[in-house]
C-alpha cells in the first residue's frame, strides 16, 4: 500500500492493471478524532492512469467481477495494515457508491467481511 500526505492527515491508495488494460485504483482516504480513526474508501477504474489519479465520484470500468474482487481483497489487506500500524485506536471504514446499483453490489459483496449497509441521514 502506498501513502501520500493529505494535509494533516495520511491517504493510503493502491492501483492494478486489469484484464481489459484498464487502471483500478483504490484509496482508503483518511480522516481521525480525539479517539478514532475514519477511512473513506474510493475505488476508480479508467483507460488512462492519470484518470484512475482522480478518484472522487467516478463510477467506470469494464472489468466487473474482477474489478470488485481486487478491490475486497485490498481492503482486506488495509483492514490488516492499518490494525497493525494503530492496534489501539479504533478504526471505521465507510465505503460509499454513487447509485443504488453499486451500493447494492457492494453491500453483497462486502457483507461477508463484517460490512454493512446503514444509511445517512443528512441535515441541511
Amino acid at each position: 500500500m502506498k501513502e501520500y500526505k493529505n494535509g494533516e492527515y495520511t491517504n493510503y491508495y493502491d492501483t492494478s492493471i486489469l484484464p481489459s488494460g484498464q487502471t483500478i485504483r483504490i484509496e482508503f482516504e483518511e480522516e481521525w478524532s480525539k479517539s478514532k480513526n475514519f477511512y473513506n474508501i474510493y475505488l476508480v477504474t479508467s483507460h488512462k492512469r492519470k484518470q484512475a489519479d482522480s478518484t472522487y465520484g467516478l463510477a467506470t470500468g469494464k472489468d466487473g467481477f474482477a474489478g470488485l474482487l481486487w478491490a475486497k481483497n485490498k481492503i482486506i489487506e488495509f483492514e490488516s495494515f492499518i490494525k497493525e500500524k494503530y492496534p489501539d485506536i479504533p478504526v471505521i471504514i465507510y465505503c460509499h457508491w454513487t447509485d443504488n446499483i453499486r451500493r447494492k453490489i457492494y453491500e453483497r459483496g462486502l457483507s461477508n467481511i463484517g460490512y454493512k449497509y446503514k444509511p445517512t441521514i443528512h441535515r441541511l
